[in-house]
């Protein structure tokens, strides 16, 4: 009987952390953005563009979601997910701002 306790306790306790561990690891206001890494060869154009890109979209603190973006000759890609609709709007805003962007395609881009 003592040990089914122990047994009882012991699976209360991993559970509980468990839980604890997966809440912690999902920050709903956190942003992810990267270069997508799904890609073949781009310009050397196209990598700084990318890269300023996420530059400026991580520093807009209203935005939060996983974002990867592609560039090819100036046509940008944003796929993912951010948290609200209205995020996806502000994403293209950021993203029109820069000169060099010709194209910008959020097909891939959902809530």
């Amino acid at each position: 009987m003592k040990l089914k306790k122990i047994g009882i306790a012991a699976a209360i306790a991993l559970l509980s952390s468990g839980i604890t561990f997966a809440n912690q690891s999902h920050d709903t206001n956190a942003l992810y953005v990267q270069a997508s890494s799904y890609i073949g060869p781009q310009s050397n154009e196209d990598q700084r563009l990318v890269s300023e890109l996420i530059k400026q979209i991580q520093t807009d603190g209203k935005l939060s979601g996983q974002l990867e973006l592609t560039s090819r000759n100036g046509s940008v890609a944003i796929s993912g997910r951010v948290d609200e609709v209205t995020m996806i709007y502000r994403v293209v805003e950021i993203i029109k701002r820069n000169s060099s962007v010709k194209n910008i395609d959020v097909r891939q881009l959902d809530t």
